[in-house]
């Protein structure tokens, strides 16, 4: 496993991925949204629902979350399926467009609660915000309204359906062209 950058630290999350083919249909669809400028708009291998975000974390924390995550038992295979745009923090000026997840809500919940158990015994502090399970799409690069013409296409826009198979534990790297995601360990359920 190569981890970390030059300070030693990785930055990573957990999440869930989509499958290959419903990820690149939204893909597809946010490939039109891209005229409107001041938004970064995720592409199809950055769609994900985050489990928790762990921030820089060492080596050795790694070390000890992958022990504890490769623990869980018990949890089939379930649907999940992920329509209705909202934004954070709110619509008027947004930050962030997402994609709303409908059904797999209970499942994915039980697993953040269990990543942040995996998390806070790898010494990893917990996380304040309330989990909302969601599917980023694009964040703002300013404060700015939504204009009319990009609000009425995100209307449109698809819903997604796959089954999770399995969690992530994904390296994160910034770059100026946006993050790029390496996984490190995939977790399969029963």
């Amino acid at each position: 496993m190569v981890l970390s950058g030059g300070d030693g630290l990785t930055r990573a999350f957990v999440c869930v991925v989509p499958e290959r083919g419903a990820a690149e249909a939204l893909a597809s669809f946010m490939e039109g949204l891209r005229r409107f400028g001041g938004y970064k708009w995720v592409s199809a291998d950055g769609i994900h629902v985050t489990l928790k975000f762990l921030g820089d974390v060492t080596a050795e924390q790694i070390q000890k979350l992958d022990t504890s995550l490769s623990r869980l038992g018990g949890t089939r295979p379930f649907g999940v399926s992920a329509s209705g745009i909202g934004f954070f923090p709110s619509p008027r000026r947004p930050k962030v467009i997402w994609l709303g997840v409908r059904e797999g809500v209970p499942n994915l919940e039980k697993l953040a609660r269990f990543v942040e158990n995996a998390a806070k015994t790898a010494g990893i502090p917990e996380e304040k915000k309330k989990f909302r399970t969601h599917l980023t799409l694009a964040r703002a690069r300013d404060e700015r309204d939504i204009p009319a013409e990009l609000a009425g296409e995100l209307e449109r826009t698809p819903g997604l359906s796959w089954t999770c198979r399995a969690f992530v534990l994904m390296k994160s790297v910034l770059t100026p062209s946006g993050p790029i995601y390496t996984p490190i360990r995939e977790y399969p359920l029963d």
